[in-house]
C-alpha cells in the first residue's frame, strides 16, 4: 500500500527542479487510439479524451456511473462545449461530469478566469449556512445569521445543486469543497444552477429572521472593504508548519501529536519511482538529496520534509519515550490538517501504540488497466507472477496477501523496518479527524477505528474507506488541464462499518468557536480525561 497515496508530492518537487522537469518529469499516460470525430473544438476533444481515460481506468465504472447515464451526459456536455471558448466554462462542465464519480482522486485542475464574484463569504456548520463576512457598508449584525434562501431558492436546493460540481466523497466534504472553492459566490456557478439568469444579476440573500440583503457582483481583484474578522488560535492545537510535531501537557495529563503530512525522507525518495519517468528518476533523486543536506530546504519540499526529524519512525520513538518518561496516560493524535501521503508512516505510528499482532489492514485491489501498468510497473509485474496464464484485463485483482498489518514494518529488509523492542504507549488514545483529513490520513483514521485502537472524534474524513482511490496524474492534450483518475480500490477492515467513515463522537466547529479560539474537539478529549480521572 505504501506508494499509492503519495498525492501531489512528486509534482511539487519536480516543479521546483525547473521548467524542464516540471513539464517533462512526471509520467503522463496517452491514449493510443485517436478520436476520428470531425469538427470538434479543443474543449470537446479534451472532454471526450477525459471520458475515454475514465472508461479505460476507473475501477468498476459502470457500478458508480452507469453507462446509459454517462452517454446522456457526454452527449449533452459535448453539445454545450460546442459554443464554449474559454477555460472557465470548460472547467465547469468537466467538474459537473467528474462529480458523478464522487472521488477526490478523480479530478481536474485548470486555471480558470473567473471575472466577477459576489462579495460575501459563508460558513457551513451542522448543515446550515451562515453569513461569515461581507462589505462594511452593510450592517455588521448580519454576520452570523443563518441564510435560508438565495433569490428565492432554498439553501438546501442551492447546496444540492452545487454538490454536482464537487469531487468530494461524502456530504460534509462536499460542503467543505463548496465553501473552500467559494462556488456559492461565483456568478458562473449560480447561473449554472438556476439561481441567476445573467452573470451581472443582483442576488438576494434571505435570513431566518426574515431580514434580507442584495448584492451585486464585483470584478475579481477589486478592493473590498470587508469587516475585519479574526479567528483566534487555540494555544495547544494551533497549526504548526511542520509535517509532524508533539508537545507534552503534564498539567492536563496528555500528550499532543500534530500529524500534518504522512511524508518523510525515506518516503520522498521511495515515491519518485512511481510518478517520475524512469530516465529522469536519478535527476529527481539527486535534487531531493541536495535539499536534505540544506539547513533550509526549498519551500516546495518544506511542506513534506521535517529537517528536525528526517525519518518519521525516529520522531515517534522519541515521542513515545517522552510520554512514558513523564507517565502520560493520554495521547491526542490530531489529523485534522493532514491531506495524506504514505500510509506506511501511519502504520509505523500504530506499531508504537499496540503490541497486538493481529490487526487488520485494508483489502487492496488493482484495476488492471494499461494506465495502472504504466504508473505502477513493479506492482503490475508482481501481479503477473500470480497469473502465469495471463493477467485478467480491466478488472479488480487483489494485490495484498492478507498479511498482518505490520508485515512490512516488522520485515528487517524493509526501508520502513522498526525493531521489535520499540517503546510502547499503552494509555488512552484519541484521534481528531475531519473532512480535511485526506487520503492516507483518512485511511489511518479508519485503521484506528476498525481495529479498536482509540476514540475517533470529529466528522467524516475526506476519503471514504471503501471505494476507488490512488492519485494517478495525467494531462489533457489541448487545454493541458491536470487530471487524476483513481486506479485502485480499497475495502476497509470491517466492511460492515459502512462505505463512509463515521467518527465515534461527531463534532463540528461553529462560527462562535472559530472567533473565540475554542477547539470543541480538544474540549471533548479534556472532558473524557477528567471523567476517567474522577472514576479512578
Amino acid at each position: 500500500m505504501k506508494k499509492i497515496f503519495i498525492t501531489f508530492l512528486v509534482c511539487s518537487l519536480l516543479s521546483s527542479c525547473g521548467v524542464f522537469l516540471q513539464k517533462q518529469g512526471v509520467k503522463n499516460y496517452k491514449i493510443k487510439e485517436k478520436n476520428t470525430q470531425k469538427g470538434l473544438n479543443n474543449y470537446q476533444s479534451d472532454f471526450l479524451y477525459l471520458n475515454k481515460l475514465l472508461e479505460e481506468s476507473f475501477p468498476e465504472v459502470d457500478s458508480i456511473f452507469p453507462k446509459d447515464e454517462r452517454e446522456k451526459q457526454v452527449q449533452k456536455i459535448v453539445s454545450t462545449l460546442a459554443v464554449v471558448d474559454n477555460y472557465t466554462d470548460f472547467g465547469i462542465q468537466a467538474r459537473k461530469y467528474l462529480s458523478n464519480f464522487k472521488n477526490q482522486h478523480t479530478s481536474i485542475s485548470l486555471k480558470q478566469g473567473f471575472k466577477s464574484v459576489y462579495p460575501y463569504v459563508i460558513y457551513i456548520s451542522s448543515n446550515d449556512w451562515y453569513l461569515l463576512n461581507l462589505p462594511t457598508h452593510y450592517d455588521s449584525l448580519l454576520i452570523g445569521k443563518r441564510i435560508v434562501k438565495f433569490n428565492g431558492v432554498s439553501t438546501k436546493v442551492v447546496e444540492d445543486r452545487l454538490i454536482n460540481f464537487t469531487f468530494a466523497e461524502n456530504k460534509i466534504s462536499q460542503q467543505f469543497e463548496i465553501r473552500d472553492l467559494q462556488l456559492y459566490n461565483k456568478p458562473e456557478y449560480l447561473k449554472e444552477i438556476g439561481v441567476i439568469k445573467k452573470n451581472s444579476d443582483v442576488i438576494k440573500l434571505e435570513f431566518d429572521d426574515q431580514s434580507e440583503i442584495e448584492l451585486s457582483p464585483i470584478s475579481i481583484g477589486s478592493d473590498v472593504d470587508a469587516f475585519n474578522i479574526s479567528f483566534k488560535e487555540n494555544s495547544i492545537s494551533k497549526f504548526q508548519n511542520e509535517s509532524y510535531s508533539y508537545s507534552i501537557h503534564k498539567d492536563q495529563k496528555f500528550g499532543y501529536l500534530q500529524f500534518n503530512r504522512c511524508h518523510d525522507k525515506i518516503d520522498i525518495l521511495d515515491g519518485i519511482e512511481s510518478y517520475v519517468k524512469p530516465w529522469l528518476q536519478p535527476l529527481a533523486r539527486g535534487y531531493v538529496k541536495r535539499q536534505f543536506q540544506k539547513d533550509n530546504s526549498s519551500k516546495r519540499i518544506a511542506n513534506y520534509y521535517n529537517p528536525k526529524y528526517p525519518v518519521f519512525k525516529d520522531f515517534v520513538w522519541e515521542l513515545i519515550d517522552s510520554l512514558n518518561h513523564h507517565k502520560i496516560e493520554n495521547l491526542i493524535i490530531d489529523l485534522r490538517n493532514n491531506p495524506g501521503g504514505n500510509i506506511t508512516l501511519g502504520i509505523q505510528l500504530m506499531y508504537f501504540l499496540t503490541d497486538k499482532d493481529t490487526l487488520q489492514g485494508f483489502s487492496e485491489y488493482a484495476f488492471t488497466s494499461d494506465i495502472y501498468k504504466k504508473y505502477f510497473k513493479k506492482e503490475y509485474q508482481d501481479l503477473e507472477k500470480k497469473y502465469p496464464e495471463g493477467m485478467p484485463k480491466r478488472c479488480l485483482v487483489k494485490t495484498d496477501s492478507d498479511e498482518n498489518l505490520f508485515f512490512e514494518i516488522a520485515n528487517s529488509k524493509s526501508k520502513y523496518f522498526i525493531q521489535k523492542n520499540r517503546p510502547l504507549f499503552k494509555g488512552n488514545i484519541y484521534i481528531l479527524s475531519n473532512n480535511r483529513t485526506g487520503s492516507a490520513a483518512s485511511l489511518l483514521t479508519t485503521l484506528f477505528q476498525d481495529n479498536d485502537i482509540g476514540t475517533v472524534i470529529g466528522t467524516s474524513t475526506g476519503n471514504n474507506p471503501i471505494g476507488a482511490t490512488t492519485y494517478t496524474p495525467m494531462e489533457l492534450p489541448n487545454t493541458k488541464a491536470k487530471i487524476s483518475i483513481a486506479t485502485t480500490y480499497l475495502v476497509r477492515p470491517k466492511k460492515g462499518n459502512g462505505r463512509i467513515q463515521i467518527p465515534d463522537i461527531w463534532i463540528e466547529y461553529t462560527i462562535s468557536d472559530l472567533i473565540n479560539g475554542k477547539d470543541p474537539y480538544l474540549e471533548i478529549v479534556v472532558q473524557k480525561i477528567k471523567e476517567k480521572v474522577s472514576h479512578k
